[in-house]
């Protein structure tokens, strides 16, 4: 039986119990020309041409949300489908049962078994589905996604996505992303909907499906390209709002980079963590306030409006950085 992870619908002989999203039917049917022309419909134009022996049925269930759906299709028999370019949108593959040989430009893999892969829109495309593969799949706009691999992991301006190889699904990314998939697939995530709760599940799933294919954005580029300039933004920005609440997360939608991502920037360029650099720069701004303080400054108002809650550990870390407590800076300021 094929490892879905949390796809749970494969009987032991590894065909499917019950067809996913049954709820949201989009065709069916055993004429050739019928299937081609409805998958034209919502994917692209095509070949679609069976191999194998055995009776042709088809069969496509569609869940559609703004930038993306949701798809579960089906060939009963062997079938290579050769749409050429796919163009303006990326395809996710991860078959439920049986396994399918994707060649997408110099791109060539094996699916199935717990893999899964993406296809990229520039490149000539060519499947052999095999008999009885059934997938789930992904279509993605094109440049959603590029928009979301900008602002979450760091994609330059002007560079293409580009995906390549087969995943391997059953590790604990993989399993997270496909349990992510049942929630949106049961219609609890309102992903058709249109409204915001679909549309943040919508980029919630882009974002899963980049952190577990490969593509392009490897440590290397992304340290090369986006991430010294990361830093200085995020530096920046904990600069302006010194006195704010201010997460990873906050300094990763900041600065349009993934908060691992943004960890490594800091750790090679300032051998420290972000937060490490955020608790300096507010130390600095405390030594400035009691060091040159107005009549009724105070250590604890000074360390609270900082964001330092825990006033022992507040003065540790400022003897360690200056050599003094804040209440002796104070003091010398002539203000306590």
């Amino acid at each position: 039986m094929d490892n879905t992870g949390a796809i749970q619908n494969l009987a032991d002989t590894g065909r499917l119990r019950h067809f996913p999203l049954s709820h949201s039917p989009f065709f069916a049917s055993q004429d050739v020309d019928e299937a081609r022309a409805r998958v034209a419909q919502v994917y692209c134009d095509h070949r679609l041409e069976p191999m194998g022996k055995s009776g042709f049925d088809a069969r496509h269930n569609r869940l559609a949300g703004s930038d993306l759906s949701i798809n579960v299709m089906t060939y009963s028999a062997k079938t290579m489908i050769s749409p050429g370019a796919l163009k303006e949108f990326y395809l996710f593959q991860y078959p439920l049962s049986g396994h399918a040989s994707i060649s997408n430009g110099a791109n060539c893999h094996e699916i199935g078994g717990g893999r899964s892969g993406v296809v990229n829109p520039s490149e000539s495309t060519c499947m052999i589905w095999g008999e009885g593969c059934t997938q789930l799949m992904i279509q993605v706009r094109r440049d959603a996604l590029q928009r979301t691999a900008r602002s979450y992991f760091g994609l330059p301006d002007g560079q293409s996505l580009r995906f390549c190889g087969a995943n391997d699904m059953r590790a604990q990314e993989g399993k997270a992303f496909l349990g992510l998939l049942k929630y949106a697939m049961s219609g609890d995530g309102m992903l058709d909907t249109g409204g915001l709760m679909g549309q943040q599940l919508e980029t919630t799933l882009m974002v899963g499906l980049l952190q577990t294919q490969r593509h392009n954005l490897t440590e290397q580029s992304i340290t090369t390209g986006a991430l010294p300039r990361a830093v200085r933004m995020a530096e920046e920005y904990m600069s302006a709002h010194i006195a704010e609440p201010i997460t990873l997360g906050i300094l990763a939608r900041e600065t349009g980079v993934s908060e691992r991502a943004l960890q490594m920037a800091f750790r090679t360029g300032r051998g420290r963590s972000p937060m490490a650099v955020l608790r300096d720069l507010r130390l600095e701004r405390s030594w400035q306030e009691l060091s040159h303080a107005e009549a009724g400054t105070n250590v604890t108002d000074v360390a609270m409006q900082l964001g330092f809650y825990h006033l022992g550990r507040f003065s540790e870390h400022f003897r360690r950085k200056y050599g003094c407590t804040p209440s002796e800076t104070l003091r010398k300021a002539g203000r306590l």
